[in-house]
């Protein structure tokens, strides 16, 4: 599994534990709901500034986003 694909789906983990839907994180992240989806999924690569905005949104902090142990 890639990399891309592991954040996403802890993306999506952490925005359903918080009961966003993808369009509310779209919304505050400045993000159409279709490029959520394709973080979600793994499908795209994107930038580090990115998931920033992500991880603030989520109300984590980015290294706790990127670690996979």
């Amino acid at each position: 599994m890639s990399g891309f694909k592991k954040i996403g789906e802890k993306i999506k983990f952490y925005r359903e534990k918080r009961g966003l839907s993808k369009e509310i994180l779209a919304k505050r992240t400045y993000m159409t709901v279709q490029k959520l989806n394709e973080i979600e999924n793994g499908d795209i690569v994107y930038q580090f500034w990115t998931l920033q905005k992500i991880a603030r949104a989520l109300d984590i902090d980015l290294p706790g986003l990127l670690n996979f142990e």
